[in-house]
């Protein structure tokens, strides 16, 4: 029997779908990258599609890889960076396409506070920064392994990573936060007083504020982002799904079983789930999801499964 070579070689029930970043682009649009992977996880393909949401759903694949896409930001409905496993930076604003290799560190995240600023982070304390269009490396913090960033227009900005790891960056180096706890760290959240939000394994959730660490009323799960939409803040987590904050409490709202990433406009809340991403208005929920058969494709997601 011949070895299989690519993921077309596997049966399609065989081949899992996982959700990794989605953003909205206004009305209908959106955009969402996905990977496929064989049950041994040897094998990777993976898309960045261009969406129009209504009766029949619409997709462009922006981007086919055959490997994993990380993470991807967004700018506009056809204006994309995305990071491939291996460091490799795929730039796709609208009508063409360039790669960048970063060679150092195991790259898992980007963060995008604009186009002319673009953050990757990973592992062994190595991260960069896009400015004006050129990459350069960050001051390596220690062998840290750095799992998400986050900063507001004029205030800093702060990496979060494991082992109770909280960064600031002054210029192009890092200096700790020392918060006096061990936690593994998915998530920050810089906040519009100043304050810091951050989440993690096994129900680590906190404020810090004016250098105090407040721990929030949580669940026993792990957190993995944390977003803000319409005045309130999300949580999602990979065991329940998605939480809202009320005062120093996260509530439970929506049972999806896994969350993931999360991004928001004025319209929409999305969360990345196992293989869909869900979409919430304030009020209501829906979503899409990608299944496989050989082909890929995207079908509404039936919210009933999820109330």
């Amino acid at each position: 029997m011949r070895e299989p070579e690519t993921i077309a070689d596997f049966d399609p029930e065989e081949i899992d779908v996982q959700a990794v970043d989605g953003y909205h682009h206004g009305g209908n649009r959106f955009s969402a990258s996905f990977e496929l992977s064989d049950p041994d996880d040897e094998f990777s393909r993976s898309y960045l599609l261009e969406i129009e949401l209504g009766p029949t759903i619409r997709f462009n694949a922006r981007l086919q890889i055959e490997d994993a896409i990380r993470s991807h930001v967004s700018f506009g409905p056809q204006n994309h960076i995305a990071l491939e496993l291996g460091g490799i930076i795929h730039d796709l604003p609208p009508g063409s396409v360039s790669r960048t290799e970063l060679p150092e560190g195991a790259l898992s995240r980007l963060w995008a506070p604009s186009h002319d600023r673009v953050f990757a982070i990973g592992d062994l304390g190595v991260s960069y920064l896009r400015e004006r269009g050129r990459w350069g490396q960050l001051e390596t913090f220690e062998e840290a392994v750095l799992n998400d960033i986050h900063g507001r227009d004029g205030s800093p900005v702060y990496c979060a990573g494991d082992r109770g790891l909280l960064l600031k960056l002054d210029g192009r180096r890092w200096s700790r936060i020392d918060l006096g706890v061990e936690e593994n760290f998915n998530t920050v959240l810089a906040g519009p007083q100043g304050e810091i939000y951050i989440g993690g394994a096994n129900g680590a959730a906190y404020e810090l504020r004016d250098s105090e660490l407040i721990a929030l009323k949580a669940d026993d799960v792990d957190y993995y982002d944390i977003c803000e939409f319409r005045g309130k803040r999300y949580w999602s987590d990979m065991s329940y799904g998605v939480s809202v904050q009320k005062g120093r409490e996260l509530v439970p709202l929506l049972e999806t079983e896994q969350g993931f990433t999360m991004t928001a406009t004025d319209e929409f809340l999305v969360v990345a789930g196992w293989h869909e991403f869900f979409l919430f208005d304030g009020t209501d929920w829906s979503g899409f999801e990608m299944g496989y058969d050989g082909n890929i494709f995207l079908r509404t997601v039936d919210m009933n499964n999820y109330r």
